[in-house]
């Protein structure tokens, strides 16, 4: 999809790969190479023939090497496209990778029983000047032994269990320790969670680390010290009522499923897409430990930015959002700098669609948890290639459309029934159109998302393999 030499081929993103024998490296990078071509098709249309298929299933089965060894080598490239960015963005989530069929190795992922799966842990990368994507710093897999009665703890339990050494709350610390580790001293790195990240342990771990944060606030009646007072975030938060400034917001469409709980409905509630202008505050209060936390950690100060709509429309939630940060907020800049961190929180949203739907994983006949993990690091850079795609026409619209495609492509692009009478696209952003259209995007909907990209740079490669038939077919009549 690449063809730029400053971009690369997709096996670079494997080359390096410590699997204990050459050979398995370069079967890393040729399967990499196929899934890349269509990444939502199946493994026997992808890999093209059986013997092919037979070799992929001997790789993902092998005891030789673990997933994390065929991430590595993107990982590492990662950190380095890292390194050339004055700011990066490090923005931290999981996710639940679920299946209707019980599997080697699996266990529950959500409070509905039926749902046998594993869990992901990622870290996303992103420049802060443009938002584009430079890959996965940080992956975490594991499973969950027990069923939904499981999550129903009492609160004894839970405090009792905060010496754990294997509760999964230790990803986030362990992710962000990681980050910081290969890349703060050349880059400054700003890590961004939603609620999810915010309980003191972490914040202590990045109050030691001295490391940037804008981190969501979940626990909004968390006791803190605010002009001397010991108050809620919540009543903090309740008397910054005049803004300092103000900015525009995209939002995008929320609609929950069906099955979805009642606390995430009523937390995150349906909306339409819309644009909002919000109104900021900020205000400064300090952080002491808590009763959960007991290592001893003197008291720290961050800053409350409070994000809220005044206005909304009719029918519609208001927007608001308490968001902790190590971020000035001296200024309106800097205050519409740190909405504009947190907005691209929503990338790694993006970048879990780009696997799931993508690149199929939830739809993969693959029998083991430890398969499965192989699979995801395969695909884990070639989520991000499909992201990034994405993201270079939004940042660099007026590139030339052959930083990113042969001329040859240029030309079957414009020759497709669906851009008929259209001259060869010149421009990235005009050749993503092209595609868009191939993928049956309509002009109407908007900017094309990242899965009518993929369905139609899919068509694309059909037309080109076509074109090739064509091309040897008239060399060996000449």
């Amino acid at each position: 999809m690449f063809s730029a030499a400053s971009v690369g081929p997709i096996s670079e993103e494997y080359a390096g790969a410590n699997l204990g024998d050459r050979r398995r490296t370069e079967r890393a990078k040729s399967i990499a190479e196929s899934l890349w071509q269509r990444p939502s098709i199946g493994f026997p249309r992808a890999l093209g023939s059986s013997a092919e298929l037979e070799a992929f299933y001997r790789f993902i089965n092998s005891d030789d090497f673990s997933a994390s060894d065929i991430v590595a080598p993107h990982i590492a490239a990662t950190f380095a496209r890292a390194k050339e960015q004055e700011t990066v963005v490090a923005i931290h989530d999981t996710t639940t990778f679920e299946y209707s069929t019980e599997r080697g190795g699996f266990g529950y992922t959500t409070h509905l029983d039926k749902e046998d799966g594993f869990i992901a842990h990622v870290t996303l990368l992103v420049s802060e000047s443009e938002a584009t994507p430079l890959g996965v710093g940080c992956l975490e897999t594991w499973t969950r032994a027990g069923g939904k009665n499981i999550k129903r703890r009492s609160r004894r339990h839970h405090i009792k269990s905060k010496d754990d050494p294997a509760r999964e709350s230790l990803r986030w610390l362990r992710s962000i320790q990681a980050t910081e580790s290969a890349c703060s001293d050349e880059s400054t790195v700003i890590h961004v969670t939603d609620a999810e990240g915010d309980f003191f342990e972490l914040f202590a771990k990045l109050n030691e680390l001295k490391a940037h944060f804008v981190i969501r606030a979940g626990h909004t009646e968390r006791c803190v010290s605010h002009a001397g007072q010991d108050q809620s975030i919540r009543d903090v938060a309740d008397t910054m009522v005049r803004p300092i400034t103000h900015r525009e917001i995209e939002l995008s469409e929320r609609r929950h499923p069906k099955r979805s709980n009642r606390s995430a409905r009523v937390k995150h509630p349906d909306r339409l897409a819309r644009n909002a202008r919000v109104a900021i505050a900020a205000a400064p209060i300090t952080l002491s430990t808590t009763s959960y936390f007991s290592t001893p950690t003197d008291p720290f100060k961050v800053n409350l930015v409070r994000v809220w709509e005044p206005h909304p429309p009719k029918g519609e939630p208001p927007v608001e959002w308490l968001l902790l940060t190590t971020e000035r907020v001296s200024s309106a800049a800097s205050l519409k700098r740190i909405v504009d961190i947190y907005r691209k929180r929503w990338i790694i949203e993006e970048y879990f669609k780009a696997l799931k739907s993508g690149c199929s994983l939830e739809k993969r006949q693959v029998e083991s948890y430890d398969a499965l993990c192989k699979v995801l690091a395969l695909f884990i850079p070639i989520a991000y290639r499909i992201l990034l795609l994405r993201s270079l026409e939004r940042a660099e619209p007026e590139t030339k459309a052959t930083k990113l495609f042969s001329r040859v492509e240029l030309e079957i692009m414009a020759a497709a029934p669906s851009n008929k009478g259209l001259p060869p696209p010149n421009t990235i952003h005009q050749a993503l159109l092209h595609i868009a259209r191939l993928g049956g995007h309509i002009r109407n909907n908007g900017r094309p998302g990242w899965q009518t990209l993929a369905w139609g740079y899919e068509k694309l490669l059909t037309l080109r393999l076509g074109w090739e038939i064509a091309r040897a077919s008239k060399c060996d009549q000449s």
